[in-house]
């Protein structure tokens, strides 16, 4: 293994001396983001603290990218012998240098991630992929070390959302958010690891929503109102409003701007200019929000409710007359389910409301109002409603309404808890489990409780009955 001698050293270090003046702006940055109002409560910032680790030496680095066998990107070098070896960092900060563990045999390889590849809305579920799913271990691992191959990760997310720094082929030096379960990937905005940086410490600072940091153009106010009027597609004025959403305080020349791009050719750019003015300028908003509350476009609804739950949430009981009217005949799950979460945002009663969904064609409607019945106060007083329900053909509908009646401790539950356990001779549904769970509820002190309470046709409840209460004697 070769290390850099004497001279090799002084170069590396004339290498990253470009750096110095950025490097210098870093450190004293670190220092105004951890004092910055705020600060503490920024996504991660309660791993890391905004603390960093000690620096390396030219001699640690260059024995790190002898070991690894590649030269790291200048940017990300100067970081880890200029910053430090790890700490703070957008997300739950950066790894120091012995936690990164890449592929060695195909770090010097080309990466496979394209620019032409990514995902530009971040945001959205991770779609099904069928392709990863049927492959067996061996191709499924080596599929993921061609896709990873030229790459180091250097943090994380959470939930299954990577850091990735490409060290090798036509884009080393950039930063990739990759999703472990799609694989979903993301260029970040800016060219290299520095400046992705400086650009998470300036919004810390600024004040700046940073949830999904880096999943956005950067820039303050001014820049990203220039670029939006001179921005020639909708796709790049849908991600220039969705980063003004990221501001603290917006003017009122951003409201307008929103305003007026509410009525833009573009489908992304209406939505975004929407939810600005949803979260920033309601008084403009709400009228919209009530009128896509009543179109025939399940999307619109869709759009609709959701930003009421995200940013209208305090004049929830604004929008209730028009909930109360679309709760038993929307065709649209996901809406179904926001309008739930509205509505009892509201202080509204919603068991009657949903029962005209117990008998919706769509499974996850049935599902979803089962749940939703399960978690009011009111639910013993619709025993047959929820027996109905047990006896959905949908056994998810099914493993639903068996959550949603336990702590019932109504006897007329029991035969169609019978029948499920007929039906349901395994546990693939998880429905024998959650319906022991459930009766573990009955307040049966007695083996002779049971045989005069419990019909001698129930045999399977009768059977788990007695366990319980041997068990609890």
């Amino acid at each position: 293994m070769h290390f850099r001698g004497k001279t090799e050293a002084n170069e590396r270090a004339g290498e990253l001396r470009v750096y110095d003046e950025q490097i210098a702006r870093i450190r004293q940055k670190l220092l105004q983001a951890a004092q910055a109002e705020g600060s503490g409560s920024v996504f991660g910032a309660s791993s890391h603290q905004y603390r960093m680790n000690e620096p390396l030496t030219l001699t640690q680095l260059g024995k790190l990218e002898a070991e690894w066998g590649v030269t790291l990107p200048d940017p990300f070098a100067a970081f880890l012998v200029g910053v430090g070896d790890g700490g703070a960092g957008p997300y739950y900060g950066i790894y120091p240098s012995s936690r990164i563990s890449p592929d060695l045999e195909r770090l010097a390889e080309p990466s496979t991630f394209r620019l032409d590849r990514t995902s530009q809305d971040w945001m959205s579920p991770p779609a099904e992929n069928d392709e990863l799913d049927d492959m067996d271990d061996e191709t499924y691992d080596a599929f993921w070390a061609d896709l990873l191959r030229g790459t180091i990760e250097f943090g994380t997310m959470g939930c299954d959302n990577e850091l990735l720094l490409i060290v090798s082929g036509e884009h080393r030096g950039r930063v990739v958010y990759i999703n472990m379960d799609s694989p979903k990937s993301f260029f970040a905005y800016e060219k290299n690891f520095l400046d992705w940086y400086e650009r998470w410490l300036d919004e810390v600072i600024g004040g700046f929503e940073i949830h999904w940091f880096g999943t956005t153009p950067g820039g303050g106010e001014a820049d990203l109102v220039a670029a939006f009027r001179q921005a020639d597609s909708g796709e790049t004025r849908g991600d220039l409003l969705r980063a003004l959403l990221r501001l603290p305080r917006p003017s009122e020349a951003v409201i307008s701007l929103a305003e007026a791009a509410l009525g833009d050719p573009a489908e992304k750019v209406r939505h975004w200019a929407l939810t600005l003015l949803a979260k920033r300028a309601p008084r403009l908003a709400d009228p919209l929000l009530v009128k896509l509350l009543r179109s025939e476009s399940p999307e619109e609804r869709r759009t609709a409710v959701q930003l009421i739950h995200w940013y209208r949430k305090e004049a929830a009981s604004e929008f209730v007359e028009e909930l109360i009217r679309l709760a038993p005949i929307e065709s649209d799950a996901e809406t179904f389910r926001f309008i739930g979460y509205v509505l009892e945002t509201a202080g509204i009663e919603k068991f009657p409301l949903l029962l005209p969904a117990f008998r919706s064609p769509d499974p996850e409607i049935r599902k979803d109002a089962v749940w939703q019945a399960g978690n009011s106060d009111r639910k013993a007083e619709y025993v047959e409603e929820f027996i109905e329900a047990l006896g959905d053909p949908d056994p998810w509908v099914q493993h639903t309404a068996v959550q949603a009646t336990n702590g019932l401790t109504d006897l007329r539950l029991l035969p169609a808890y019978e029948r499920l356990l007929v039906q349901h001779r395994t546990d693939e549904y998880y429905i024998p489990g959650n319906i022991r769970q459930a009766l573990a509820k009955y307040e049966f002190g007695t083996s002779e409780e049971i045989e005069r309470g419990v019909p001698t046709e129930l045999t399977r409840v009768r059977r788990i009955l007695r366990a319980l209460t041997e068990e609890r004697t």
